[in-house]
C-alpha cells in the first residue's frame, strides 16, 4: 500500500463492534439493547462441521468466512488482476469517480485496493453480510454490513460506480439487485460485474463426467439450485443488465486455467493460484450446499472433495474456468 494515512480499527470485534452495526452508542437502555441485539447478530457466528459461516441473514451466504476462505478470497483477487493485467475493473469510468460502492466486499481487499491504489481521492465503501474486513484500511475506505438483497437505503444517484464481483449462488433475484444498482448509480455511472460460470471445460475433452471432479460440480450446482440461489448465471446476464435500463451494455468471456498445465507463462500463473484455492474450496463451496440442501452426510461430501482434489491437481486434466466479464452505463438525463 501507498504511504498515505491509515485509519486504525481495533482487531479485536467485540472491542470495537459499532464500527460493523452502524449504530452510535447512547444512553438509553432501550437503544442499547437494541444495538447489542444487532452486535449479537453479527458476531455470533456459525459454525458447521468445522467451518464458519456469516452470523447476520444467517444462512443467505452458502460460504464460510473463516481464515482459510479469506486467504482463498484473496488469492481470488490476486488471479483477477493477472486477468486484468493489473486493472481492477473494465469500465472506463471518465472523469475520475468521487464515490464507489463494492457489493459483496468479503474481506475488502477490492475496495482497499480501490480506495489506497487507484482512487485515493474518491470514497469507497464496501458491503458485506461478514464483518471479515481488516484493521487498518485507507481512510477514504470504509465498510458496512449489508445485504444486497434487501431495499437499498443509499442516496438514490449517489454512486459513480458499483463494483459486483462472485455473488453467483448468493442472489435470488439478479433482476431485482441489478435494478437497484441502476436506481443508486448517477447518470452517466457504470456497473463493473464478474461472474464465473460453476463448471470447468477442457478444449481436448480430458474433463470428462468420468471424473470425480465433474461429479463434485455437478452435485453443487444441483444443490443450489434447491436452495433457490443457483450458481450458473454468468453467461446468461446482459439481459438482466439491459432489462434494469442501462446502455454501452458489454460482455467479454475469459479463461483462467486449474493447475500449471497450460504452456503460457501467465496463464500457468493463474492456474498456480487457483490451484493454491483447492485445499479449502471444495468444502467451501460443497459442505453446506450439499449437507444441507442436498442430503448428504459429511462423509459423503468429503469423499468427494477429495476426489475432486486428487482430479484438479492432475496435470493430465486440461480444465478451465470461464469468467464472465460485464460492464454497462446508466444513461445521461
Amino acid at each position: 500500500m501507498s504511504s498515505q494515512q491509515f485509519i486504525a480499527i481495533d482487531e479485536n470485534p467485540e472491542q470495537d463492534q459499532s464500527y460493523y452495526s452502524g449504530y452510535d452508542s447512547e444512553s438509553s437502555e432501550a437503544t442499547e439493547k437494541s444495538t447489542n441485539t444487532l452486535k449479537s447478530s453479527i458476531f455470533d457466528y456459525r459454525f458447521e462441521n468445522g467451518r464458519r459461516y456469516h452470523a447476520y441473514r444467517d444462512g443467505k451466504y452458502m460460504f464460510p468466512n473463516d481464515d482459510a476462505e479469506q486467504e482463498r478470497l484473496d488469492i481470488i483477487h490476486h488471479t483477477y488482476l493477472l486477468l486484468l493485467n493489473g486493472e481492477l475493473h473494465m469500465a472506463p469510468i471518465v472523469p475520475e469517480p468521487t464515490r464507489i460502492l463494492d457489493i459483496g466486499t468479503g474481506t475488502g481487499i477490492w475496495a482497499i485496493d480501490a480506495g489506497d491504489r487507484r482512487y485515493p481521492d474518491a470514497e469507497v465503501i464496501g458491503t458485506d453480510l461478514s464483518p471479515i474486513q481488516p484493521a487498518w484500511v485507507p481512510p477514504n475506505v470504509h465498510f458496512q454490513i449489508d445485504d444486497a438483497e434487501s431495499e437499498w437505503t443509499w442516496a438514490k444517484e449517489s454512486f459513480d460506480m458499483i463494483h459486483i464481483r462472485h455473488l453467483s449462488g448468493a442472489i435470488k433475484d439478479w433482476d431485482a439487485l441489478l435494478k437497484e444498482v441502476y436506481k443508486n448509480l448517477k447518470p452517466g455511472g457504470w456497473v463493473d460485474l464478474s461472474e464465473y460460470d460453476m463448471h470447468l471445460f477442457s478444449d481436448d475433452g480430458t474433463y470428462h463426467e468420468g471424473l470425480g471432479l465433474y461429479k463434485f460440480y455437478d452435485l453443487v450446482n444441483q444443490a443450489a439450485a434447491e436452495s433457490g440461489r443457483v450458481f450458473n448465471i454468468a453467461g446468461s446476464l446482459k439481459a438482466s443488465i439491459e432489462a434494469a435500463g442501462f446502455i454501452n451494455v458489454h460482455q467479454e468471456m475469459r479463461k483462467i486455467p486449474v493447475g500449471t498445465w497450460p504452456a503460457d507463462q501467465k496463464q500457468k500463473t493463474m492456474g498456480a493460484y487457483i490451484l493454491l484455492t483447492a485445499e479449502s474450496a471444495f468444502d467451501a463451496f460443497g459442505m453446506r450446499l450439499l449437507t444441507n440442501f442436498h442430503g448428504m452426510e459429511v462423509t459423503e461430501v468429503n469423499k468427494l472433495v477429495n476426489s475432486a482434489k486428487k482430479d484438479v491437481h492432475d496435470r493430465r486434466i486440461h480444465s478451465y474456468s470461464k469468467h464472465h466479464l460485464y460492464w454497462a452505463q446508466k444513461p445521461l438525463p
